[in-house]
């Protein structure tokens, strides 16, 4: 099977993706430099004492002024997309449905090369809508509300109530999950092309005028996707037979 055509990318969805990610990468380096001042988490009446992290991955120049700063940064980008995403209906993409359900663990058969041919799915296949959704449904919003649990601001303080174990504890593991999938979407980025996944994350659309042929091998005979802007079409030219 050929690999998936790069897709398009809305302006909103190319600037909050580059805002989030600067976000991120600096939230990290400053969180990475807080947690290694005391890499230690009390959970209940125990205490987790973790290994540090490198110092070269640690930003060490005031770094709770930064986090603070930055973790404003990315709160403020991710409302702006949720807020456009669901206006626009475009979370509808990474909504799982009972194929996809049914296509989970085909997908990752695929994955692991024990299965020659990957299940039918539409823009993402079954497992990047359960990562997309996972993280933007779940986790991202759980990191927000535990960091601000730890604000030095009394209105926030009873949020971390909600969170058994210690609110640091779990902002910390849900952060290292992110990380994960960060760095799972960075490696298929590289194995699928990076150029072409890059160009339409810059400038919109990976093809002159908007236009993109493929060929693939789905289904019983060959197809032609054909994707123009934002829209796209699948022609099976096993239908087409000679007429003469």
């Amino acid at each position: 099977m050929a690999t998936e055509a790069a897709r398009s990318h809305s302006l909103m969805t190319r600037v909050s993706h580059w805002g989030i990610t600067a976000s991120f990468v600096l939230l990290f380096g400053t969180g990475a430099a807080i947690y290694d001042h005391r890499p230690r988490f009390h959970i209940g009446t125990s205490v987790l004492a973790l290994p540090r992290i490198p110092l070269w991955l640690a930003i060490t120049a005031s770094p709770r002024l930064i986090h603070y700063i930055f973790a404003a940064v990315f709160v403020l980008f991710g409302a702006a997309y949720y807020a456009w995403g669901w206006y626009k209906g475009h979370f509808k993409h990474f909504i799982l449905d009972r194929n996809d359900i049914a296509n989970l663990v085909p997908m990752q058969l695929y994955y692991l090369a024990l299965r020659k041919d990957p299940p039918q799915h539409g823009r993402y296949n079954p497992l990047q809508k359960l990562a997309y959704s996972a993280v933007l449904f779940v986790i991202a919003p759980l990191i927000a509300v535990t960091g601000a649990a730890m604000l030095p601001l009394p209105m926030f303080h009873p949020l971390a109530r909600i969170f058994v174990g210690g609110v640091l504890f779990w902002h910390f593991a849900l952060m290292s999950v992110l990380c994960v999938f960060v760095v799972g979407h960075l490696v298929m980025v590289l194995a699928t092309g990076f150029i072409k996944n890059m160009k339409p994350m810059l400038a919109g659309d990976s093809q002159p005028h908007g236009r993109a042929l493929r060929e693939t091998g789905l289904g019983t005979g060959r197809c032609v996707d054909i994707h123009v802007g934002g829209a796209s079409a699948r022609i099976d030219q096993s239908l087409r037979r000679p007429t003469g």
